[in-house]
C-alpha cells in the first residue's frame, strides 16, 4: 500500500513538472520564409545572371538519388532548434529552368542561422544550390536554387538555429 501511495505522489510530480514546462505553440515557422517559384525564360541571361548575384556556391548536395537533391550548409550544433520551414511545388506542361528564391527571416531579425537543409524533387537532376547573402552565423539568410529541364519543382526547407 505504501509503495502504491509513494508511485501516485512521483507520477503527479512528474507530470506537473510536464505540465510546466513552457511550450511556444503559437508561433508559425513556416511564416518566417519567403520564398518563390519561378519558370525562366531567358536560360543563358538566367545562368549568368545567377552567378554573378550569388557568387557562394552552396557547399553540398549531400546525395542525388534519383530527382531529389538534397542541399544543405553548416551543421546542426546542442541547443540549437528549428526555427523555420517551408514546402511548396509547382508543374509545368513542357520543360523549364526554375529558380527559388528563400529569405530568411521574411521580415525582422531572425534566430542566429546554424544549419540549412533544402531538400528539392523535381524531374531532372541537374541543379545548383547559392548562398546570396547571410548565412551560418549570421541572424539572415538569402539562398538561390536553380533547377534545368523540369516539368516539376517541389522543394521542403529547414532552418535551424539558435
Amino acid at each position: 500500500m505504501q509503495s502504491t501511495r509513494v508511485i501516485s505522489v512521483l507520477m503527479v510530480a512528474i507530470l506537473a513538472s510536464v505540465v510546466a514546462i513552457p511550450v511556444d505553440v503559437d508561433i508559425d515557422i513556416s511564416d518566417q520564409i519567403s520564398a518563390s517559384i519561378e519558370a525562366v525564360k531567358n536560360v543563358g541571361v538566367f545562368q549568368a545572371g545567377s552567378q554573378n548575384a550569388a557568387p557562394n556556391r552552396l557547399p553540398g548536395q549531400d546525395g542525388k538519388v534519383g530527382q531529389q537533391l538534397i542541399y544543405t550548409l553548416g551543421q546542426r550544433v546542442a541547443g540549437d532548434r528549428l526555427v523555420s520551414t517551408k514546402t511548396d511545388s509547382k508543374q509545368w506542361p513542357t520543360l523549364q529552368d526554375v529558380t527559388l528564391s528563400l529569405a530568411y527571416p521574411q521580415s525582422g531579425v531572425g534566430a542566429v542561422v546554424t544549419y540549412v537543409q533544402v531538400i528539392v524533387k523535381q524531374s531532372s537532376n541537374l541543379g545548383k544550390g547559392y548562398v546570396v547573402s547571410g548565412g551560418i552565423g549570421q541572424r539572415f539568410i538569402h539562398l538561390m536554387i536553380e533547377a534545368y529541364s523540369t516539368t516539376y519543382f517541389n522543394y521542403s526547407v529547414q532552418i535551424f538555429g539558435l
